[in-house]
């Protein structure tokens, strides 16, 4: 991976650690997913209207529409599982796409990774493991497989076929824009985020309408509303430039590289708090800057 997209992908991790840190401090957290959606519309329809768009072939739309689709599902899905079993078991479940997605790039894009590209993923996950299972990875996982017979974790697991479904998809997409439009590689990805958010959000929107009294969303929406506005801009450059790298760079490489966002959160969380970094929290830190350094080794 070439260092000038590593480097787009780590600002992705900032700004998608920032807007899950205003997500995560709002009085709801579904409402105010919503209302960052309709920001996002709203600077689509704005886009759409001052910048025009080129004509689109039916094949970027094909994939655009359903990724749209895949995300909104895994947006509803995630919702669903944090409702029915405790967060220690669905997050690292939703979390292990960099496991299978090495595998479905293989047969599914016929990606080939470098060895040092291997090595580098292992790194970054299990840095995030460490950091999940606060360094007992093997106890972690034996409670992880202990659980799996319990039948509301299935929502989790189809959190995860989602992310591996909408990645496998959305590197279809830029593949498929980059063909067609080589020399705008940020239109590119802006506007395939565009059609993908449009859509995904607004099954979102349709699902909390139906779960949810609207009297108390629009009460989140009327005191978070400027917030939200934050929130969808950080998600516009945090989603729009890994759609960017997407055309340049294999895809699992990518997906194991995005997750040192959740590093961001935790030290973000560590500085919040006050609390001490730890061994754990500073081993997945050095794990994850050398999973960084294999990944852009590839570039010489």
């Amino acid at each position: 991976m070439s260092l000038f997209n590593i480097g787009l992908v780590l600002l992705s991790s900032i700004l998608h650690s920032f807007w899950n840190i205003l997500t995560q401090t709002s009085k709801n957290s579904q409402y105010f997913s919503g209302i960052k959606g309709i920001w996002i519309m709203v600077m689509a329809l704005s886009a759409y209207l001052y910048l025009g768009i080129s004509p689109l072939s039916s094949e970027i739309l094909f994939w655009g529409i359903l990724s749209g689709f895949l995300h909104g599902v895994y947006i509803l899905c995630l919702s669903r599982a944090y409702e029915t079993a405790d967060i220690s078991y669905v997050y690292p479940i939703a979390r292990s796409a960099p496991v299978f997605v090495p595998i479905f790039s293989w047969l599914m894009l016929d990606e080939h990774l470098s060895i040092s590209t291997f090595v580098a993923i292992g790194f970054i996950l299990t840095a995030i493991y460490i950091l999940h299972f606060k360094g007992k990875i093997i106890e972690g996982f034996k409670n992880l497989i202990e659980a799996m017979g319990h039948q509301d974790l299935r929502w989790a697991f189809y959190t995860l076929v989602m992310v591996i479904s909408y990645s496998l998809v959305d590197k279809k997409g830029m593949d498929s824009f980059l063909s067609h439009f080589p020399d705008q590689p940020f239109i590119n990805g802006v506007t395939f985020f565009f059609i993908e958010a449009v859509i995904g959000f607004t099954v979102c929107n349709i699902y909390i309408f139906i779960k949810h009294p609207s009297k108390y969303i629009l009460q989140t929406w009327r005191a978070e509303w400027h917030k939200a506005l934050i929130a969808a801009v950080a998600t516009l450059g945090s989603y729009g430039l890994i759609c960017v790298v997407l055309q340049f760079e294999a895809l699992s490489a990518i997906v194991s590289l995005r997750q040192v966002s959740v590093l961001m959160v935790v030290y973000w969380g560590c500085w919040k708090l006050r609390e001490p970094f730890g061994q754990q929290r500073l081993l997945a830190g050095v794990m994850i800057l050398i999973g960084i350094f294999l990944l852009g080794s590839n570039s010489y």
